[in-house]
């Protein structure tokens, strides 16, 4: 994952993140769907072959639900919903 504005620390700057997600879909009893998400975005750099993450710096993002949640949310987890769904389909799961 790259990061839209990379984070300086102590002079080193880190261009990617390394991610952590858990992601738990339910449905409601009117048959809609909802979900749990949990992220974390870790700063990460590569020098040398050599990986370094700022967990310090780490960012993290929970959600026990979906609902009011801003659009970018929605459309991400809708676009991991939809990858899963291919595999599932592609798997005959």
């Amino acid at each position: 994952m790259n990061a839209t504005n990379p984070i300086t620390i102590d002079g080193k700057t880190y261009p990617k993140f390394s991610l952590n997600l858990a992601i738990t879909g339910k449905y409601n009893g009117d048959g809609t769907s909802d979900a749990n998400v949990a992220m974390r975005l870790v700063p990460t750099a590569i020098e040398n072959g050599e990986v370094i993450t700022a967990d310090e710096a780490a960012i993290g993002i929970a959600l026990g639900s979906l609902a009011g949640s801003d659009a970018a949310t929605q459309q991400a987890v809708a676009a991991i919903q939809a990858a899963l769904q291919t595999y599932i389909t592609a798997k005959g799961l």
